[in-house]
C-alpha cells in the first residue's frame, strides 16, 4: 500500500514539473528551462527521485502559484533555505546538519538536482563526504 502511495505522489510531482516547465517555456522560449523540459517529456517518470523526502521538496517547490517563480526556486533554492519541515537534516553528534543530495558520485545542495534530467543514478541523502545519512524527521514535536 505504501508504494502504491509513493507512486501516485510521483506522478502527480512529475505532472506539475511538466506542466511548469512547459508554462515557463511557452512564456519564455529559448532558455535551459526548454531543454530540461524536453528531457523531463522525453525520458518519463523515470527522473523523479523514489526518496519520500525528495518528493516532498519537489512537490512544495512546483506547488508555487507563479510559474516563473517556481522555476526560479527549482533552479537555485538549496536545502537549507527550505522550510524547517522540509529541510533534509541529519544528526551529526550532538549537532544537526543539512545534508546533500548524492548521484554518480556526485555531492549537491539545490533542489534541481533531484530531478534526474540527464540519466543519473542513484540519489542518496549524505553528508559533505559522501556517506549515507538518515533524515530527522522535523514535523515531530521533540517529545515525542
Amino acid at each position: 500500500m505504501h508504494e502504491v502511495l509513493i507512486e501516485a505522489k510521483n506522478l502527480t510531482v512529475y505532472k506539475k514539473l511538466l506542466r511548469v516547465l512547459g508554462e515557463y517555456t511557452d512564456k519564455f522560449s529559448s532558455t535551459g528551462v526548454t531543454r530540461l523540459f524536453n528531457n523531463a517529456k522525453d525520458k518519463g517518470i523515470k527522473i523523479i527521485p523514489k526518496d519520500k523526502r525528495a518528493i516532498d521538496i519537489l512537490n512544495h517547490v512546483l506547488s508555487i502559484d507563479s510559474v516563473p517563480s517556481a522555476v526560479q526556486h527549482f533552479l537555485n533554492l538549496r536545502f537549507s533555505d527550505l522550510p524547517i519541515e522540509l529541510k533534509p537534516i541529519y544528526k551529526n553528534g550532538n549537532r544537526n546538519e543539512v545534508s546533500f543530495w548524492e548521484k554518480d558520485g556526485n555531492i549537491h545542495d539545490k533542489v534541481s538536482t533531484l530531478v534526474s534530467f540527464n540519466d543519473e543514478k542513484g540519489g542518496a541523502w549524505v553528508d559533505v563526504n559522501g556517506k549515507k545519512v538518515v533524515l530527522v524527521d522535523m514535523t515531530k514535536d521533540k517529545e515525542d
